[in-house]
């Protein structure tokens, strides 16, 4: 059975530390356990509720959904299944679960039903075995709850990372979405650069589980309003977990470019004409968007050179930070457009991205790095959001 059913501008960070937790910043919580190396960002307003040597407790702003966090001695559980139905028996719970891979440790991803306190719930829960230790992850709200909270319980539980290394790859879910079809669906992709055709498979079952996210965390992001301070954390946040859930989906599509590019013997083959190439080859895509959260996936945008602005800008993201070059995201309510901004020489427009003077990117117009329409120049009009983060673990 399968359970498918912008600007860090000029802010100096304060780090809260709660027991062995670092917080950053208050409004949209990054949350790394310094002691067991855990990262997670659940939506925005979402606060620690308790904590103590093996369990974090976090709730949502309405106090109706919540996310346990709890590790085991590695030697109680010799699978996942085990831990799973000993968790099950534990609390009383009913619910059937998937053994799946969780990057090397056995997993099982369950819907699961409780009662605690009086109360019931129904909700989620993410079982991983393990030499060192096992995890259990509940996410969970009370079944009068669940269809209007579905989506964020979700959420939280996906944006955990085992590691910092795990935050640039699909969380748990989207893990568990794509370990669950048994082959990858081998789509041709052909993508045309600086006129050479550059042959690919790209996996269906990627696109479709990284559309999934996408639509998912959209759903969340309308019920903010746009302008407001919960409004541009949740946009924040929005992006990064489009980011953090594409990053490594897009690792072939970055190698085949940057083999491309580095066997150019021309002058344009040199590393600092990186940027440029590739703005150019984003550029020439076929404008298109797709219902519902208007984003198509970037992996799509590079198998098919197809998009809007913002899933070019963030496949060009992407890809130079694949290629260790920092930009970041810029987002506009009042131009209704997204550019990039990145952190190299030359010419141009700049935008201030944590006191460094980034030049802007035009993916949806022939122009080159440094050029932005005269009617779209304002910087008090963009916001700005940094996604390869410097995190507290750095």
């Amino acid at each position: 059975m399968k359970l498918h059913a912008f600007c860090k501008e000029n802010i100096i960070i304060m780090m809260f530390i709660l027991m062995f937790i670092i917080i950053l910043p208050a409004a949209a919580e990054v949350i790394y356990i310094e002691e067991t190396g855990f990262v997670m960002e659940p939506p925005v307003g979402w606060k620690v509720m308790d904590i103590n040597e093996s369990r974090w407790t976090f709730k949502d702003f309405t106090g109706e959904a919540f996310m346990q966090v709890k590790i085991w001695p590695g030697n109680e559980y010799d699978s996942a299944q085990a831990l799973f139905e000993g968790i099950k028996t534990k609390i009383g719970a009913d619910g059937d679960g998937d053994i799946f891979d969780y990057y090397g440790r056995e997993a099982v991803f369950s819907i699961i039903d409780f009662s605690s306190g009086g109360y019931d719930y129904t909700g989620y829960g993410f079982f991983a075995d393990g030499d060192d230790f096992d995890l259990t992850i509940l996410s969970f709200t009370s079944p009068e709850s669940a269809s209007l909270l579905n989506d964020y319980i979700i959420s939280a539980l996906d944006s955990f990372a085992l590691s910092p290394v795990l935050m640039n790859s699909p969380g748990p879910v989207s893990r568990y979405y794509l370990e669950s079809y048994e082959q990858p669906e081998r789509i041709p992709a052909a993508t045309v650069f600086e006129n050479e055709l550059i042959s690919w498979m790209v996996d269906g079952h990627s696109i479709e589980t990284s559309q999934m996210l996408i639509e998912r965390e959209a759903a969340i992001l309308a019920d903010f309003k746009p302008g407001t301070e919960s409004g541009i954390e949740a946009w924040k946040r929005y992006y990064r977990m489009v980011y953090r859930d594409l990053y490594s989906r897009l690792d072939y599509p970055a190698s085949l470019l940057l083999e491309k590019m580095r066997a150019d013997s021309s002058a344009d083959g040199q590393p600092e004409q990186i940027p440029q190439r590739l703005l150019s080859w984003v550029q020439g895509f076929e404008y298109q968007r797709t219902g519902g959260s208007d984003l198509i996936s970037p992996l799509s945008a590079a198998a098919f050179q197809v998009g809007d602005c913002d899933s070019r800008v963030l496949l060009y993201i992407l890809l130079l930070n694949h290629y260790g070059i920092d930009a970041a995201l810029m987002v506009s309510t009042v131009y209704s457009h997204a550019m990039a901004a990145v952190n190299i020489e030359g010419p141009g427009a700049r935008v201030d991205v944590g006191g460094t003077g980034f030049l802007v990117a035009e993916t949806t117009a022939n122009v080159a790095i440094g050029m932005i329409a005269a009617d779209m120049a304002d910087p008090a009009n963009w916001t700005i959001i940094p996604l390869m983060e410097r995190e507290p673990w750095n």
